[in-house]
């Protein structure tokens, strides 16, 4: 058996009961006994020098827009803002989102 390429430790932990793989939300993370971790909302972002969040179509459009964290509620979760947008390009909502780290 391989060592595990992270100690335990270095995982985080989930919150409340486990959930069951069928009622799981694809926008979360789990941990292994499945309870949901909590993401990383634009408050906590913004501590850690994000200012904006990159905004990028899927194929076959793939049109990326950088948007400005201001925009929505500081308890919004960073993979949650991509509900809110609509692609200037071709028009489908839903984006995905990643925060823009500052460069050090």
């Amino acid at each position: 058996m391989t060592e595990p390429r992270y100690p335990a430790t270095a995982y985080s932990s989930g919150q409340g009961d486990p959930v069951p793989r069928h009622r799981r939300n694809p926008r979360r993370a789990y941990d292994r006994e499945g309870r949901e971790i909590r993401p990383m909302d634009l408050e906590n972002a913004a501590q850690n020098g994000v200012r904006s969040i990159r905004a990028i179509c899927p194929p076959p459009c793939r049109h990326e827009r950088e948007v400005a964290l201001s925009r929505f509620p500081s308890t919004m979760a960073v993979g949650d803002v991509g509900l809110y947008l609509r692609c200037s390009a071709c028009g489908r909502k839903g984006p995905e989102t990643e925060p823009m780290w500052p460069l050090r």
